[in-house]
Order: C-alpha cells, then structure tokens, then sequence
C-alpha cells in the first residue's frame, strides 16, 4: 500500500526502522476503532513513538480522498523543513502545523534525511520516485 514507506514521514520501514501499525486515532481514546481498516497505518517507529496516543481532530489523515501535500505543505530545500504553505487557507494551516507537530516531522534528523534524499534525487531525476524516501519532497 505504501511500497515500505511510513504512510506519514515517508520515511522507509524495515530498514532503517521497525515496522509498525499506527492507529490514527489511538486505540486507548476510541476503542471501538482498534481493529477498523481504515484507523490503521502502516508507521515507522519514529513516528509511532513520537505521536503516541496524542490525536487532535485537525490532524491530517494521509489517505482522506482530498489530502494533497502541496495543498497543505510546502518544503525547504535548504533547511530540508517542512512548513505550512503559505497558500493555504488559516485552516488548512493550522491543520498542517498540528500533523507536522504531532508526528515530530521536523525533527533535525529528519530534515537532515531529507536534504540527504533530495541530493541523491537530483543527481538522477529520471530514476523511478518510488525507488526514494520522503517521495512527497521530491515531487
């Protein structure tokens, strides 16, 4: 579904992480949805960890039929950081500024992985997206 990428830092899983499920909405505030399909994802532990059982109902689900990265992002590729796109609407920001906050997507690491990522992506951009991490920063 997510070709071993976490369905939300798209970082990798397997390798450089442990594989998990995440529930969206944590299992300890809404039981009922410990075992619906569409409450799990498939998580690097960086983000699992990070997230914990914290949920605001702002957060953005990565797979709801109207989320669009750039349409809440944008990126820095100098700093490999994450921002709100400054042509959003205020809720579509603060949305973001929830989901980049609650999954630590802005963590030094990350943003160093990042910067790492679009490197090797641009030395060769005919490679296939799919064969990187953090595949929303390169398009």
């Amino acid at each position: 579904m997510t070709q071993q990428h976490c369905a939300f830092c798209d970082g990798p899983i397997g390798s450089e992480s442990r594989k998990t499920v995440e529930h969206f909405r944590p299992k300890s505030q809404f039981p009922e949805l410990a075992f619906a399909w569409d409450n799990l994802f498939p998580c690097c532990d960086v983000c699992q960890s990070i997230k914990r059982e914290q949920y605001d109902e702002a957060l953005l689900k990565p797979d709801a039929l109207d989320y669009i990265f750039h349409h809440y992002f944008t990126v820095n590729y100098h700093t490999g950081e994450i921002e709100p796109s400054p042509h959003a609407d205020a809720t579509a920001q603060h949305r973001a500024k929830i989901t980049l906050g609650l999954y630590g997507l802005n963590a030094p690491e990350r943003k160093t992985m990042r910067l790492r990522e679009w490197q090797f992506y641009s030395y060769d951009p005919n490679q296939h997206i799919d064969d990187f991490n953090y595949r929303y920063f390169l398009e």
